[in-house]
């Protein structure tokens, strides 16, 4: 496992910095609506995977112009249901402050597309991080509900845009997406596990709540930052 002083953080958003879920959930409830299709009682609406992972889960049957329907009326309800509801999770404004003043660089990877996720940020974290990655961004993304990105790819361009040390540079994710991010990026991961994903036990640290990861993190920090000064 990495021991080199930290200089980069990556982390995801949906569950991870922010409490989307509620937003999210409702969204895609009026969007189905709004495309003739009603959730069952007993499903749980998935937070977090690529939308039309999501949409599969409910509707395995939906095909691709279906999908793309519902995307756009989820989109167009963004701002009535999502953004109004969502706030950072306790500790995570205060601990992007707390590694800003420690000279580490924070970077936001996201498969929330970029017109979204920079208002929630620039709502909450402005001037807390340096660059915010979403699958438009990349070569391979195109316009359709198939964007043909993964966690992994996304985590990589950002890698390779920042010239990110990836010796010096952690993860934070709730989703297995996110862990596997890191892992084949070759940094260290660390699960949200207050967040929306679950069977994270393969990430180098786990946090059961924000205080933990807050704590995980500064001390990953704090133990780099002594180490460097031991040299």
């Amino acid at each position: 496992m990495n021991t080199n002083i930290i200089t980069s953080a990556i982390f995801d958003l949906d569950g991870t910095l922010i409490d989307s879920r509620a937003g999210i959930v409702n969204g895609l409830k009026d969007a189905f609506l709004k495309c003739g299709l009603e959730v069952p009682e007993n499903v749980t609406i998935p937070v977090g995977p690529p939308l039309h992972d999501t949409i599969l889960s409910i509707f395995p049957d939906a095909t691709d112009e279906l999908m793309e329907k519902i995307a756009q009326a989820f989109r167009e309800a963004y701002h009535k249901f999502d953004l109004p509801v969502s706030k950072p999770f306790t500790n995570m404004v205060e601990l992007l402050k707390d590694l800003s003043d420690s000279d580490i660089k924070v970077y936001i990877a996201t498969y929330k597309p970029k017109m979204f996720s920079s208002k929630i940020l620039e709502k909450y974290f402005n001037g807390l991080y340096e660059d915010i990655i979403t699958p438009t961004e990349l070569p391979s993304w195109n316009n359709t509900i198939y964007n043909n990105c993964t966690k992994t790819d996304i985590v990589r361009f950002l890698i390779n845009k920042h010239s990110i040390n990836t010796n010096e540079c952690f993860m934070v994710g709730d989703a297995i997406t996110d862990i596997e991010a890191a892992h084949k990026n070759n940094i260290i991961s660390i699960a949200a596990n207050y967040g929306y994903g679950e069977n994270l036990n393969f990430a180098h640290y786990s946090a059961d709540t924000t205080s933990e990861l807050y704590d995980i993190i500064m001390n990953l920090v704090k133990k780099d930052t002594l180490d460097k000064k031991a040299v």
